[in-house]
């Protein structure tokens, strides 16, 4: 088990990232106009992110950004959580390549970008401990395609709309009909905090836990 981490580190990370997007965000359609303009917002919803996982995440193994798109929340939660092991996984290759510069210019060593399907990459030694999804689908969607990654533990942390209730019993649901999580003696999903993102929808930290 390892000890959340002290938040506030990797400010000088944040920088590099600030100035690639201000140089790249238009070039690469990283981020639409508005959202651009309303990068701040956007950065201190990741950093709520990255408070989560180091609060919660606390078996060992890598955290894995899925879709990580123009490096929000994955680039917060790096550069917070280092020198933890973050994946940012983004099939795209024009932003995955952005995001290998982000990771060479913010000198996030623990950073791995796969530019690939998620559905392809192998478990790591001690399993994926969280995943941080902010605009792959339901809960449901994002635990079905990483769920073959996962260690003895994993919590997912995704923003999620008014129906997120509706969403974790469908979970909930599916996890209830699947053998092979009965017979691994997993138990059932527990939301583990739900935290209201202003105008913006909700945090939502699920826990799924083996036997």
């Amino acid at each position: 088990m390892t000890p959340a981490p002290a938040q506030g580190g990797g400010d000088e990370a944040l920088v590099a990232y600030r100035a690639l997007l201000d140089r790249y965000h238009r070039t690469l359609d990283l981020l639409s106009p508005a959202g651009y303009a309303d990068i701040d917002r956007h950065l201190a919803e990741a950093e709520r992110y990255a408070v989560a996982v180091g609060e919660l995440a606390t078996v060992t193994g890598p955290v894995l950004d899925l879709g990580s798109g123009a490096g929000l929340p994955g680039v917060i939660v790096a550069a917070r959580l280092a020198p933890r092991e973050v994946w940012w996984v983004e099939r795209r290759r024009r932003r995955a390549t952005f995001l290998t510069q982000v990771a060479a210019q913010a000198r996030l060593s623990a950073v791995r970008v796969v530019a690939e399907d998620v559905r392809r990459l192998a478990r790591p030694a001690d399993g994926v401990a969280a995943v941080t999804a902010q605009a792959v689908g339901t809960l449901r969607d994002v635990a079905a395609l990483t769920r073959h990654l996962w260690g003895t533990r994993v919590l997912i942390v995704s923003r999620k709309g008014p129906d997120w209730p509706d969403e974790f019993a469908a979970l909930g649901a599916w996890w209830r009909e699947d053998p092979q999580a009965a017979g691994d003696g997993w138990a059932a999903p527990r939301v583990l905090r739900a935290e209201p993102l202003g105008t913006r929808g909700t945090l939502v930290a699920v826990e799924l836990r083996g036997g």
